[in-house]
Formats: C-alpha cells, structure tokens, sequence
C-alpha cells in the first residue's frame, strides 16, 4: 500500500466520500450498540491472535463489520485534520451525568454505555483519542492492521505463526478507545441520524 494520507486512497472497503464526519459515527451506532462493538473487537482479536476461526457469523457479516470499522477511522481522521477539541466543559463531578455519555439504544444501560478505556481527560476531550490513534499508527498503517486482523480472523493459522508480529493488547485498547471516542461524540454533538432526530428512532430488537 502506497504512502498516501488521503483516505479514500487508502481505503480498502468503504470506499464512499464523507461530507459530515459527525454522521458517519451516528451510523456506526446505529447499525449497532457500543456494548456489541466492544464484544465484536475482542471476538475479532481473539480469533486473528488464536487457532480458530471468527466462528460468529458469516464472512460477509465480518467484512461487513471491518467496513463500517474503516469508515470510522476515515471519519476520525478527517475530523484530526481539523485539530477540534470538546465544545463543552465538564467538570470531574459531572462525570456520571447520563446526558454526556448514554445513547438511545433502549437494550443497553448505562454501564453499558459508559466508556470503560477512556482516561478522565480523554471522556471531557474525545478529540484527544483520535491525535493518539494516529500518532500510534498512520492512516495507510492502521488499513495495513484491518487487512490482516480480517484475513486472519478467517483462517485457521494465527498472526504469529504467520509470522507476523502485532502486540494485540496495544490493538485492542486503540480500537476500544476509538470507538468509544466516537461514541461519546456521538452522544453529545449528533441531535439527528441521516436527518432523523434520535428520539424517534426505536431500536428493532
């Protein structure tokens, strides 16, 4: 993969144009709750890292999920292009508020939705964990992981005895954060989904 910092020219599965970063991270949580992305990441490490395959749900259900994935980080990377930080101030005792970290979704608690790898810093400022994600790795970098965690996830031979050296801790506490970055962003500058305000919508399941 060539050493591109445009993100459509990096990307591997969506391959759309973004015009509303914001909304992207409105879709993702759409598409599924926080509490199920935090079960899919572990489920995707375990089964690059181990000797089965992603036993779950079918190949097109995982690339699927890698899909929204990428979109995600295209969104968090165009959104660090711009250096935002948090418009609001939050203090340490606000910091249990449900309006600064609870979504819609009616199946989940609030445990559910509070951030569980975030430090205090990163909850007030999300914007924070998106100039750390890339600093750990770069846009095509971060493409370059997805491709292999996908392509491992669905065979029998692991990461490491493919040979190929990835510390899946550091991995795991990058996406958890990003996700949960995105999510509190979500949660507090998105009042609409594809213009739809968030109160009418009603979970399916």
């Amino acid at each position: 993969m060539k050493p591109t910092k445009d993100y459509l020219e990096t990307s591997l599965w969506y391959k759309e144009p973004i015009s509303d970063p914001n909304q992207i991270f409105a879709e993702f949580f759409t598409a599924a709750a926080l509490k199920d992305y935090r079960k899919r990441i572990k489920e995707v490490l375990k089964a690059a890292f181990g000797k089965h395959i992603w036993p779950k749900e079918s190949p097109g259900a995982l690339l699927y999920y890698f899909k929204m994935i990428e979109s995600v980080i295209n969104a968090a990377w165009l959104i660090n292009k711009d250096n935002k930080t948090s418009p609001l101030i939050i203090n340490y005792e606000d910091s249990f508020n449900p309006n600064l970290f609870c979504s819609w979704h009616a199946d989940s608690t609030q445990w559910d939705f509070f951030p569980r790898v975030l430090s205090f810093k990163e909850y007030v400022d999300p914007y924070i964990v998106f100039k750390r994600f890339f600093k750990y790795l770069a846009l095509p970098a971060w493409k370059v992981e997805l491709q292999d965690l996908l392509e491992y996830a669905l065979v029998e031979t692991s990461l490491h005895e493919a040979g190929i050296k990835k510390d899946m801790l550091s991995l795991y506490f990058q996406l958890s954060k990003l996700i949960e970055a995105a999510h509190l962003i979500d949660v507090r500058e998105n009042n609409h989904i594809g213009g739809n305000p968030k109160n009418r919508i009603k979970t399916t399941r």
